[in-house]
């Protein structure tokens, strides 16, 4: 007796790399799903958000700098914060660059405890300012709402807290929920980022078990 098979169906390296990136596949693929182009996405977006928190930190110290040289009065901030912020700022620019131009290790554990959408760092940080606004509200005194100084005060350390969590938590959580069209966007335009992507699908093979190399 005979029994007729169909074909075997295509190793994962088989498969050209635009099936993987195809916005339809992974439309019908669960979000949850484990891929490698996938593991790339999340690893690169991660790097990048973080090297991006960088260049806003620096830039963070470089206006707080100019802003007490002057409300003080002395040029003494400028040097203390501006030049260590544009140092950072510079050096994590170079970083991002590198990052963004090249396949991240995703062996190396990656931990990200903050949002990771840009819904979820909206809320995060409306929640913080909220909080720090309602808590300055309980306990300053009613002269202090009607001190100009108090009130410019208050206001520079709220634009401030606005600036670090812009760069501290939306910047990463925006660049982190976008890594997936990020990767697809980058390997349609960069040529030499496809052809690295190109032969990571050649050689790649899940060492745990028969994962896909895709979808995005």
């Amino acid at each position: 007796m005979s029994y007729q098979t169909g074909p075997a169906p295509l190793p994962h390296s088989a498969r050209p790399l635009d099936y993987w990136l195809s916005r339809e596949l992974s439309a019908i693929t669960p979000a949850g799903a484990r891929s490698r182009l996938r593991e790339i996405a999340y690893a690169r977006g991660s790097y990048m958000g973080a090297w991006a928190a960088g260049i806003g930190m620096g830039a963070v110290l470089i206006l707080l700098g100019v802003i007490l040289a002057i409300r003080l009065g002395t040029l003494a901030p400028v040097p203390s914060l501006s030049l260590p912020g544009a140092a950072l700022a510079v050096l994590s620019c170079v970083f991002y660059l590198r990052v963004r131009d090249r396949l991240p290790r995703t062996s190396r554990a990656i931990v990200n405890r903050g949002p990771g959408s840009l819904r979820g760092a909206l809320s995060f940080a409306g929640f913080i300012l909220i909080a720090f606004v309602g808590l300055f509200a309980l306990m300053a005194k009613q002269s202090t709402w009607q001190d100009p100084a108090a009130l410019l005060t208050l206001a520079t350390v709220l634009a401030f807290m606005v600036c670090l969590l812009v760069v501290g938590i939306i910047v990463p959580a925006t660049i982190a929920g976008r890594s997936r069209e990020s990767l697809r966007r980058k390997a349609a335009t960069d040529p030499h980022f496809r052809g690295l992507l190109e032969q990571d699908l050649a050689i790649w093979r899940d060492p745990y078990g028969d994962a896909a190399y895709g979808p995005l």
